[in-house]
C-alpha cells in the first residue's frame, strides 16, 4: 500500500485502510510505502501490526521487504535513476515520468519535506533516460507525457541544464505524435525560465498549454508566514506573461484558506487575486495541520472559519471558472480523447490547452476535433466532429495555424 501524509483527512483514510486490511490478511506479508511511514510509523505499526515499512523512496526494496524478516527497511537515499517501464495494457494511452525529486522551498505548512527528506535540494533524472523512457513509450503507443515531480520548475539545478533544456531535447529527439503535460511548478524557480519556456511550448503543438503555478494566498503577510519564496507581484508578473503569448491557456493555481494567522483582509486578497487574473481552475484546501511543522504551533484559524472562507472562496472561483470556460462556446477545438469521466457517461478530450470537454462516444488515445456546445465551471461540453482513425493515427496531421483550431 503506498501512502501520501500531505493531509489530515488522507491520513485518517489510510490508517482506516489499513486496520482493514491488516484484519483480513492477518497472513499475509502487508508492505506500506510512501511518505507516511515516515511521518506516522507508529500509527501505521498501530493501525497494522502485520506492516513492513519501506521508507518513502524505497520501491526498490519491496522485493527484500516481500522475503526478509525485518519490520522496517530505511532507504535514505533516491538514486535518481529508476524511470518507470511503460506497459500499454496496464497504462493505456498515458505515460506518467517523474523527472525529478525534492524542493528548494522550506515551506512551514510542509510535511512533505520530512516524508520524502527532499527539502532544500533537488535530484534531478538524466536528460537522456527521460527521453529514452519516453522514445520507448511512444513507440508502444503512448500519447499523453506528463512530466511530473515535487518541483519540475527546479529540474536540473544539480546537473546544470533545467526544465527547457529537457522539454527542448524531448521534442526533438522524440518522433510521432503525442501531447506532453508539464506538472506543477513553483513561480520563483519558474520566474527564472519562464520567457524562454513560452517560446519552446509555442514552438510545438505538442505541449499542453497548460501551466499549473501554485501561489497559495494572495497576501504577502500570508506568504511570509508561510514561508513562500515569492511575492503576489511576482505570481501575477508570471501569470500576464503567460496570458500575453497563450491568451486562451488553462492556468491553474492552489490556494490555502485558513493558514495560520490568516485574516479577513488576507483571504479576500486571495479570492480578489484568482478574480483579478482569472484563473481557470483552483485548487482549494483548507489549512491541514500536520505534525513537525513550524505552522503547526502557530495559532490556529478556527475550524467553522476555515469552513466559512472555504464555502465563499469555491463559490467566487466557481464563478471565474465559467466566465472562463463560457469564452469557447461554440468554437471548434482539437485534442485528445484522454478518458472516461468518473461517472462512466461521457469521454473526455483533452483539448489542446488541457480544457476537459465531455463528449458522448469516442475512441480513448485518438485525435479528435470539437464544437463546444456548452460549459459548466468543471469543464466544457461538445460534439465530436471528426476524429482520426486508431488505424492511421500517424497520418493525421493536426496543427495551429495563426491562432485558429485545425484539423488538415
Amino acid at each position: 500500500m503506498n501512502t501520501c501524509a500531505v493531509r489530515e483527512e488522507a491520513e485518517r483514510n489510510e490508517l482506516k485502510l489499513l486496520r482493514k486490511l491488516s484484519k483480513e490478511y492477518q497472513d499475509k506479508r502487508l508492505i506500506v510505502i510512501g511518505c507516511l511511514t515516515r511521518v506516522r510509523p507508529a500509527s501505521i505499526k498501530d493501525a497494522a501490526p502485520n506492516a513492513v515499512l519501506v521508507t518513502s523512496h524505497g520501491a526498490e526494496l519491496i522485493d527484500e521487504a516481500m522475503n526478509g524478516n525485518a519490520d522496517i527497511y530505511i532507504y535514505d537515499d533516491r538514486p535518481a535513476k529508476y524511470l518507470p517501464n511503460y506497459y500499454p495494457e496496464l497504462h493505456g494511452h498515458r505515460y506518467v515520468v517523474p523527472i525529478q525529486v525534492g524542493c528548494l522551498g522550506n515551506c512551514s505548512f510542509c510535511v512533505t519535506k520530512i516524508g520524502r527528506m527532499g527539502f532544500g535540494r533537488v535530484k534531478s533524472y538524466d536528460i537522456d533516460d527521460i527521453i529514452n523512457a519516453i522514445a520507448n513509450a511512444v513507440s508502444k503507443g503512448a500519447r499523453e507525457i506528463y512530466l511530473t515531480g515535487q518541483e519540475i520548475s527546479a529540474y536540473g539545478r544539480d546537473r546544470g541544464y533545467d526544465l527547457v533544456d529537457l522539454l527542448e531535447n524531448i521534442l526533438r529527439k522524440v518522433g510521432g505524435r503525442f501531447m506532453i503535460r508539464l506538472g506543477m511548478m513553483e513561480p520563483l524557480e519558474l520566474s527564472r525560465i519562464i520567457d524562454r519556456l513560452l517560446d519552446v511550448v509555442k514552438s510545438d503543438w505538442r505541449v499542453y498549454r497548460f501551466f499549473h503555478v501554485p501561489v497559495q494566498s494572495g497576501s504577502d503577510r500570508v506568504l511570509m508566514l508561510m514561508r513562500r519564496k515569492y511575492t503576489v507581484d511576482l505570481f501575477r508578473d508570471i501569470i500576464m506573461r503567460i496570458r500575453r503569448v497563450f491568451p486562451d491557456a488553462t492556468i491553474a493555481t492552489d490556494i490555502i484558506v485558513g493558514f495560520p494567522g490568516e485574516t479577513d483582509e488576507d483571504f479576500w486578497a486571495s479570492v480578489k487575486l484568482i478574480e483579478e487574473l482569472g484563473i481557470d481552475k483552483v485548487n482549494l484546501a483548507r489549512y491541514s495541520r500536520r505534525p513537525f511543522t513550524e505552522a503547526a504551533y502557530m495559532e490556529q484559524v478556527p475550524e467553522q472559519v476555515k469552513k466559512e472562507r472555504s464555502k465563499i472562496a469555491t463559490d467566487a472561483f466557481n464563478k471565474v471558472a465559467l466566465e472562463r470556460n463560457r469564452m469557447f462556446i461554440g468554437r471548434e477545438m482539437w485534442g485528445i480523447v484522454s478518458e472516461v469521466d468518473f461517472k462512466g457517461e461521457n469521454y473526455v478530450v483533452r483539448s489542446y490547452n488541457y480544457k476537459p470537454i465531455a463528449v458522448r462516444k469516442a475512441d480513448i488515445g485518438a485525435f479528435v476535433r470539437v464544437r463546444v456546445t456548452d460549459a459548466t465551471p468543471q469543464r466544457l461540453f461538445g460534439q465530436l466532429l471528426e476524429s482520426e482513425s486508431l488505424g492511421a493515427r500517424y497520418r493525421v496531421d493536426f496543427r495551429i495555424t495563426e491562432g485558429l483550431d485545425l484539423i488538415s
